[in-house]
């Protein structure tokens, strides 16, 4: 008697989380920005020393004329971008462990009317062991957007890039999790 009232207090516990989750996302759904990432919700799992997921983050080009964009390397063929909190947590501390490295003077690259981009953003950290003060994980967590590296023109180096006004490059809203 007692393991069936335990499994039912389980399941009604496991449906109100699942309730609460839902109505959390609930204000997470697709929306008209310019750049759209595969999932409005992504899970950090471990990997060996770190914690990990990956955004898909796509930018097609409705406009009428070609989109400029900055590159990191002459080889490269899709844009710079940026991760940052947004709404509520815009305020809050983010970490990540990524950084452009970049050589100088690599002109930028176009997108033509109707072409799409899509990058892979890397969230979460490798963990940081030296770090001082140490690494957070609240700071991995939270509500945040990609922001693609869109120029007004074409221009002899990325480095000289004006960007478009945030609206025109940022994505939809997303949630970062454990």
């Amino acid at each position: 008697m007692r393991s069936v009232r335990l499994l039912g207090f389980a399941a009604t516990y496991a449906a109100a989380l699942a309730g609460c989750r839902s109505a959390v996302d609930a204000d997470l759904t697709r929306d008209d920005w310019p750049v759209q990432t595969d999932a409005v919700v992504y899970t950090l799992t471990r990997e060996p020393g770190a914690w990990r997921a990956y955004a898909l983050a796509t930018y097609r080009n409705t406009t009428g004329i070609s989109v400029a964009f900055a590159r990191c390397m002459p080889s490269d063929t899709l844009p710079m971008f940026g991760l940052r909190r947004t709404g509520a947590d815009s305020s809050r501390q983010l970490f990540v462990d990524g950084a452009w490295a970049c050589v100088g003077g690599v002109p930028t690259d176009s997108l033509a009317p109707g072409a799409a981009v899509t990058v892979r953003v890397a969230l979460g950290s490798m963990d940081q062991p030296a770090m001082q003060p140490p690494l957070q994980t609240d700071w991995l967590i939270g509500r945040m957007r990609v922001q693609l590296a869109l120029c007004r023109r074409q221009v002899a180096a990325s480095d000289d890039c004006d960007p478009v006004p945030q609206a025109q490059s940022q994505s939809n809203a997303f949630e970062v999790r454990f």
